[in-house]
């Protein structure tokens, strides 16, 4: 699994990301399971999205697996996505509707789906951070909590967090303190 900057962070430059994706490819075996939350993959607007579309011109042996909410369905699925599983077990509004966590610190929406799909039908062997906000951040540590193996990848975001504010060099760590709160 793969997790990391979302729409409004991006990645800074490409060419990071791509070297980031050569080591995260080299540490997946082949015709293994890759799952995916269906950001949208869009070279100019560059997120995790991108980054499972630019694996899966790398390493086309890999089963990209989409866990998306119902209400999406109409946006379509991308070319490397081989199977896809639609669910409506989310909040239709506020901060659970994507994926995170609950103000009671339980999974939500896609990340509870990837929390079941570990407990219930295949373990996660590893999950490969690409930098990432507040969601990405609270996932990876809930990952080692529940013991899934975390390789993070500091990798400079373009944006601090709205999709406009430029980051510096220097903003980078600004999100990297997340408070947490596990039941």
């Amino acid at each position: 699994m793969m997790i990391g900057h979302g729409s409004r962070n991006q990645f800074a430059r490409l060419t990071d990301l791509k070297k980031a994706l050569v080591k995260v490819s080299k540490g997946i075996e082949k015709g293994s399971c890759m799952l995916y939350f269906g950001d949208y993959p869009d070279k100019k607007k560059p997120d995790i999205g991108y980054a499972h579309k630019l694996l899966s011109d790398m390493r086309p042996d890999i089963h990209f697996l989409m866990i998306q909410i119902k209400e999406a369905e109409s946006w379509g699925v991308p070319d490397f996505v081989r199977s896809v599983y639609w669910h409506d077990d989310y909040s239709k509004t506020g901060d659970c509707k994507w994926g995170g966590f609950s103000p009671s610190g339980n999974p939500c929406s896609n990340t509870a789906k990837w929390v079941l799909f570990h407990n219930k039908i295949k373990p996660i062997n590893r999950i490969f951070m690409l930098g990432g906000g507040p969601i990405a951040k609270k996932e990876g540590m809930y990952a080692r909590k529940i013991g899934i193996p975390l390789t993070k990848m500091n990798i400079q975001r373009r944006f601090l967090g709205d999709g406009k504010t430029r980051a510096r060099k220097t903003s980078v760590r600004k999100t990297r303190k997340v408070k947490t709160h596990y039941k």
